[in-house]
């Protein structure tokens, strides 16, 4: 379970993205603006996607579903429904969102054990190898180019954990020799 820091921290990283709301609240706002629709069948809608979200079901395009966008457009993604890249401040079920950090990325304990797959930081969540910046140290490394899968998880495990540093250090840096 999720502490409240950590659901505040994951609010506070979300905000110029998503306005977190439970669906109550939601349901709330909702049926004001469209008072002729059912509330009882609002609420099992939302609950429904909220349901598939967190057991992994996608959107067609491959995108995780929009919870709130699912009370008139079932199981799809927020770029599908809206046609827009991003939100910018659109609502999100509260709890849909701990399940992802600022990135998008899920987190290990959130994630169905028979699902799990890929590497994972310190903190738990997945580590996605093309958001992994490449430091200029690795390009002229003669691992950064090996066909072995293990230098590149430990590479990039490496990257990943320096990511923010000033000076990238890694103590498998082996030169390209020069032509």
């Amino acid at each position: 379970m999720i502490s409240i820091e950590s659901r505040l921290f994951i609010y506070l990283k979300y905000e110029s993205m998503w306005n977190p709301i439970s669906i109550d609240q939601f349901v709330k706002i909702h049926l004001e603006k469209n008072p002729n629709n059912n509330e009882k069948a609002l609420k099992e809608r939302l609950e429904a996607a909220l349901d598939y979200y967190k057991n992994g079901i996608k959107c067609l395009c491959g995108k995780d579903i929009w919870i709130v966008g699912s009370a008139t457009s079932p199981f799809g993604c927020f770029s599908c429904i809206t046609g827009k890249d991003h939100p910018r401040g659109d609502y999100e079920i509260d709890s849909a969102l701990d399940k992802r950090d600022k990135d998008g990325r899920r987190h290990i304990d959130e994630m169905d054990p028979l699902k799990i797959a890929g590497i994972f930081d310190d903190d738990g969540y997945e580590i996605r190898r093309k958001t992994i910046k490449m430091q200029p140290l690795c390009l002229t490394c003669i691992k950064n180019n090996s066909d072995d899968w293990e230098d590149d998880v430990l590479c990039d495990l490496n990257r990943n954990e320096q990511a923010d540093e000033k000076e990238f250090k890694c103590g498998a840096y082996k030169k390209l020799l020069s032509p």
